[in-house]
């Protein structure tokens, strides 16, 4: 009986301590909220420069100036499916595009530019794991759009490496901006992490020292009693 009452108290430490940790870990965004801060402002710049590449992809390709509005741009499917008969000629045979009579496309035209435009992937060969949805393209997520584009563009034939800058001409302004935009991209991917990751880290060591200290703090009063 007192062995199964030793053991059931270490239980009861060893648990308390475990709980003491999770909760310490799960507040540490709560207790210093500048945390939170700097993780979404870093959120949003890397959806930032995505969007971005996405834009450079498109206009670099067909020679094209894309409004500010990115998603808007691309929700009817034109530039979408003009962007896949770039890739692939003819490869979407029938476009419908907005006219001076009418100038915005209706939501049924819309959606079939976009069916034409993810059809005419599917037989490109972008695999199905990388094509976005309908839906996707409709709402403006960018997100798997880009996706989609990038798996669509790497299937270029007339490039050799599949990447959009190399089809453009040397010397022209749409050329040094595509380039500087890669080359962006590709500093801010290998910058070493951030100050806050680093001291997240070392909260998170310090917090595990701790707990095992409380732990054997808590053996060790066992013991005593």
């Amino acid at each position: 009986m007192h062995a199964l009452v030793s053991v059931s108290r270490r239980l009861f430490c060893a648990a308390v301590v475990a709980a003491v940790f999770l909760r310490s870990h799960k507040s540490m965004e709560s207790v210093d909220p500048q945390f939170t801060m700097r993780r979404k402002m870093e959120q949003l710049r890397e959806e930032l420069e995505l969007m971005e590449q996405l834009r450079d992809i498109i206009e670099s390709r067909l020679k094209v100036v894309l409004p500010e509005d990115l998603g808007t741009s691309l929700m009817d499917g034109v530039v979408l499916c003009h962007l896949a008969n770039h890739i692939r000629p003819r490869s979407v045979g029938s476009i419908h595009v907005p006219s001076p009579a009418v100038p915005k496309l209706s939501m049924a035209k819309c959606r079939r530019n976009v069916e034409n435009f993810l059809d005419a992937c599917k037989k490109i060969g972008v695999p199905q794991s990388s094509l976005c949805s309908p839906y996707d393209i409709t709402q403006c997520r960018l997100h798997p759009v880009r996706v989609t584009v990038l798996a669509l563009v790497a299937l270029d034939t007339t490039s050799p490496d599949g990447m959009p800058h190399k089809i453009i001409s040397a010397g022209s302004p749409a050329s040094c901006r595509a380039s500087e935009t890669h080359s962006m991209v590709s500093v801010t991917t290998q910058t070493p992490p951030p100050a806050w990751q680093i001291w997240d880290v070392i909260g998170s060591s310090l917090v595990h020292i701790l707990c095992l200290v409380l732990l054997f703090i808590a053996y060790s009063w066992i013991e005593l009693t």
